[in-house]
């Protein structure tokens, strides 16, 4: 079953097509809260409540459009406003190391470690816009085009919105803010 077909039988009650749609994006979204949240638990409910949303507002998608690209536009969306709501509640649990490092030398394995824990605090401190595009270019590896399709940004904004994250995240590791 097609996507957009999924989307169809699901406004006609189809549990199964709903079930569908949440198998294939639920990692995605949940990926977009914890880097929101830094918190798994926080992520995943989250993550229910986008869903919600997206079922609540699933007959105002565009058939004929992308369904990753909205079902992004509205996790982000979504995060963004959590995390307005919750910025003053800023001791969150970190995220576990997805990097590789050699661990045959501990004390390089310790640095290290210290070291990503030092970047991601600071990537915390930064406006969630700017957070949000640095973290899906730098940290996940996407393109500028796929970035802007799936903020539905142009791509000259996700580049600009890249620099200034990286320049204030420059500032912020130099001690500024």
């Amino acid at each position: 079953m097609e996507i957009g077909q999924a989307v169809e039988l699901c406004l006609k009650g189809d549990q199964g097509a709903w079930n569908m749609i949440i198998t294939t994006y639920s990692k995605m979204v949940y990926n977009i809260a914890l880097n929101f949240t830094y918190n798994y638990d926080d992520a995943a409910d989250i993550v229910q409540d986008i869903f919600l949303k997206l079922h609540q507002n699933l007959h105002k998608f565009d058939n004929s459009g992308n369904l990753k690209g909205w079902i992004t536009r509205i996790s982000k969306n979504y995060c963004i406003d959590h995390w307005r709501k919750n910025k003053k509640n800023k001791n969150m649990v970190e995220l576990e190391d997805n990097l590789v490092v050699e661990k045959d030398d501990p004390e390089q394995f310790n640095i290290r470690k210290s070291e990503i824990q030092f970047l991601k605090n600071k990537i915390k401190l930064l406006d969630p816009e700017l957070r949000m595009t640095l973290v899906m270019r730098d940290i996940e590896g996407m393109a500028y085009s796929e970035i802007a399709k799936n903020l539905d940004i142009p791509q000259g904004t996700v580049k600009s919105r890249i620099n200034r994250a990286r320049l204030k995240l420059a500032k912020i590791v130099m001690g500024g803010k």
